[in-house]
């Protein structure tokens, strides 16, 4: 096949993969994504940096003959382990029998997790650690834990290149390569999204190796993630973004997260975001995707989450338990654990029973487990809310968006 390399500066070039087809991936929906990777073109060495998802490889190979014969790369960095970045690896390592793979130590072991890495030259790097690709620099920072134990950077010191992997990624298939050609609005929601969804847990992680960039005062004129477009235009507000998401910056809005099964919870979701309205409070109603009606993805609503300072959860009782879609949802918001940021976000649970009710308990227990302050015991209401029942819904959203503008 045939596939052209996009050039980011002199002797660098975007040689990845786009996947088209891709709609869910991690947990989370997202409208295809690309798996970058990027050769760098020194005047003694070429190097190829990460690679892409088993089944892409031709696409790779396609960019990198525009360029170069891919057996003619002399060194492999490889950025992190997990397999929509070192998929295309196995078939590299034949090719290019003995080739140096650069990575850290952690990732060896993992690489032989995943392949049969018996004949693979790997070279274990660490942080300051640096290869000479002639008039080209490579330099390595370890990142554990962003968001694997293996993950590290690789930056280009002549370029002020940063190769940040997961970090600073969106999952996006488009034509476009750069920040600038898709804007800057929507290549911001595109990441927001991406850290909602695979890093809120560890954005203590983050501002810990954001801090020890700034401590090495490297300078960042470019950030080529292993997702989604490359940031040349808008660098200083998506760092500036990513340090208010790990901090846990959150706007004066309200965000509702129910299902239904009789509209008896939808009652009472919209008398609680009429009373958050009232208030002048934005507010984000969410019903969940259940298979019946086209409702919201729990991914999209984790990136709705992230900057609410308030989350509101409500269920019916279904068998004495949680209704099974906010139970899903649930389960995936204990682990995100976007509560346990800096700045605090507050809520409670709301919902409907035809028994002996109890989901409201499950709910709030965790809310809680995922850092969320519960300000009050909850409201449960039996079959379908009266009149005076929907006034108190209406009364609890108020009083809710009182208290997020003194946050």
């Amino acid at each position: 096949m045939k596939a052209t390399a996009t050039e980011l500066a002199p002797g660098v070039y975007w040689v990845g993969a786009i996947d088209w087809n891709l709609r869910e991936y991690h947990g989370y929906t997202l409208p295809g994504t690309t798996y970058n990777a990027y050769l760098v073109v020194g005047t003694e060495k070429v190097a190829l940096i990460d690679n892409t998802y088993p089944g892409f490889e031709k696409q790779l190979l396609a960019r990198v003959s525009e360029i170069i014969d891919p057996a003619k790369i002399d060194l492999i960095v490889a950025n992190h382990v997990e397999i929509d970045h070192s998929g295309g690896l196995p078939g590299m390592a034949k090719l290019i029998p003995g080739v140096p793979i650069y990575c850290t130590e952690a990732a060896v072991t993992g690489f032989g997790r995943h392949y049969d890495t018996t004949n693979w030259n790997f070279v274990q790097t660490k942080s300051g650690d640096s290869v000479n690709l002639g008039g080209k620099t490579l330099v390595f920072l370890e990142a554990p834990m962003l968001h694997w134990p293996d993950s590290m950077f690789t930056y280009l010191a002549e370029e002020k290149i940063l190769f940040s992997n997961d970090a600073f990624g969106q999952h996006i298939a488009s034509a476009a390569r750069f920040d600038d050609e898709i804007g800057k609005d929507e290549a911001l929601l595109h990441a927001k999204k991406f850290f909602a969804n695979l890093l809120t847990p560890l954005a203590k992680k983050v501002l810990k190796k954001l801090d020890e960039v700034g401590t090495l005062g490297i300078e960042i004129k470019m950030i080529a993630p292993s997702h989604g477009v490359i940031w040349r235009s808008y660098v200083a507000d998506l760092l500036g973004a990513y340090v208010n998401w790990s901090k846990g910056v959150s706007k004066d809005k309200v965000t509702i997260v129910f299902d239904t099964m009789h509209h008896s919870t939808d009652m009472m979701a919209q008398a609680l975001a009429e009373g958050v309205m009232a208030e002048g409070v934005d507010v984000k109603v969410c019903i969940l995707k259940d298979g019946k009606v086209e409702g919201t993805h729990r991914s999209n609503i984790a990136s709705e989450i992230l900057d609410s300072k308030a989350v509101l959860v409500g269920s019916p009782t279904l068998q004495d338990e949680v209704y099974p879609t906010v139970a899903d949802f649930l389960s995936y918001l204990r682990g995100l654990r976007p509560g346990k940021l800096e700045h605090k976000k507050i809520g409670f649970a709301f919902g409907s029973h035809g028994g002996k009710g109890g989901a409201i308990h499950y709910i709030t227990d965790s809310l809680r487990t995922a850092g969320i302050e519960v300000i009050n015991e909850g409201f449960e209401v039996h079959y379908r809310p009266d009149g005076s029942e929907l006034d108190r819904c209406f009364e609890m959203g108020q009083d809710i968006a009182r208290r997020v503008k003194t946050l």
